[in-house]
């Protein structure tokens, strides 16, 4: 099942100094020059029909193709990255597919494929041509628990993991504690004691139902800030949420951005209450959003979020705070009910949910806009009936054996130039 809510970033900026956006021309400007493509990196435009008009979009078919893969990991959700240093980037995945897939029909193999949750991979820095051979998979690092963001310090990477859990007799995942992972970055990747992990804390956040570091901004104020959005289907709605670090890494200690028992916005010590959380919400007035990504671009802030629940819009808003109000709310991309990036049988019909557009800026060469999305199968048949004949597994069963099948559960890859130009 999707899990709402989980993502990442890692950006050095000044938390200070703010500056007014400035009114932008239309994309039919002459002045709008298209940006600089090289062939190599294989983007193909989306049309204005899919992209706001002020925006230069493209389907990335060259990590497209990096993750359409036929042997060992073939799938996963939750898709979140990490530069690390000399170039290198983190990936982890969330739920998982490994075995054998039929590269013609894109047919996940039943019998020769496994579900072992979520994984971890490390990206050599060749990242501008990226092939098979700079892929480091580290199936011992296999989680059962699933990943939030993380960052660097010093020579040490810190890894936020998430326990979730199923409360009997609802579908839905919450969040329950959040754990802090500290790994070794000696050496290279592929060396024996590359992210060797080095301790962990289980009750860094003891009970964390807030997903409190599904996403995370390294500010140059001292702080981190740590994203999610929540709802947890106890109210109506997704809202985007802040805490921070106290100190400048996620040792120091956190807190929160609440209402005061006079609504005032502050900075409170505590894990906050759900009347708090209701009433905590960053971008208020701009309806309800899922997978809050803040960076920074000249000391302003920028959040990217998609319309809840599994929204079709890719939203980005803005603010002078890390902290908000995230306000001015335009649409980047909008998807349609199919992606006509899957293949075999499977080509041209709709899947289920679309849902994590996570945000990648160490994938960016010159300062575009990287996403992933991810989508699962529908849970009617083509004719729109429910799928009745695998019981309570539904349309999960759909993973294997369907032509197509592992082109849903894994990521597919957008860039975004000239994004400031939504404003008008």
């Amino acid at each position: 099942m999707p899990v709402l809510g989980v993502t990442l970033l890692i950006a050095f900026t000044s938390c200070t100094d703010a500056l007014e956006p400035q009114p932008l021309q239309y994309k039919e400007d002459p002045n709008f020059a298209p940006p600089h493509i090289e062939a190599e990196w294989n983007l193909e435009e989306i049309g204005s029909d899919l992209a706001n008009d002020n925006v230069y979009a493209y389907k990335d078919k060259l990590y497209n193709d990096l993750f359409t893969r036929t042997l060992g990991w073939n799938g996963g959700d939750g898709v979140l990255t990490v530069g690390l240093p000399g170039g290198n980037i983190l990936w982890t995945f969330n739920d998982s597919f490994y075995g054998t897939v039929d590269g013609e029909t894109r047919t996940r193999i039943g019998g020769k494929s496994s579900f072992p949750r979520n994984s971890i991979m490390v990206q050599d820095n060749e990242i501008g041509t990226p092939g098979e051979d700079d892929l480091h998979w580290m199936a011992d690092w296999i989680q059962t628990d699933r990943p939030g963001d993380g960052t660097l310090a010093g020579n040490k990477l810190q890894l936020i993991w998430m326990g979730v859990n199923t409360p009997a007799g609802t579908s839905y995942m919450i969040n329950k504690n959040a754990a802090l992972a500290v790994y070794s970055l000696d050496g290279r990747p592929g060396d024996p004691g590359y992210m060797k992990l080095e301790s962990v804390d289980h009750n860094w956040i003891p009970d964390n139902p807030y997903g409190y570091g599904s996403t995370l901004l390294e500010c140059g104020d001292g702080h981190l800030y740590l994203y999610s959005s929540t709802g947890n289907g106890q109210w109506l709605g997704n809202d985007p949420i802040v805490a921070r670090t106290k100190g400048q890494d996620l040792t120091s200690g956190l807190e929160y951005y609440l209402p005061d028992e006079e609504g005032e916005m502050g900075w409170q010590d505590g894990y906050p209450s759900q009347l708090q959380v209701q009433n905590a919400g960053i971008a208020p007035g701009q309806g309800s959003m899922t997978m809050p990504w803040v960076f920074e671009k000249d000391g302003m802030y920028y959040m990217l979020a998609q319309s809840f629940p599994f929204g079709r819009e890719l939203n980005i808003l803005r603010s002078e705070n890390p902290w908000g109000p995230f306000t001015d709310k335009q649409m980047l991309l909008s998807f349609p009910d199919t992606l006509d990036e899957l293949q075999g049988d499977k080509f041209g019909k709709k899947y289920g949910n679309l849902y994590m557009l996570n945000y990648h800026p160490a994938l960016s060469r010159d300062g575009e806009i990287v996403i992933s999305t991810n989508t699962d199968p529908k849970d009617t048949d083509d004719d729109g009936n429910k799928i009745t004949e695998f019981g309570s597994f539904g349309a999960f069963a759909r993973n294997w054996n369907y032509a197509g099948s592992a082109d849903w559960y894994r990521p597919f890859f957008y860039r975004i130039y000239k994004w400031e130009r939504v404003w008008k």
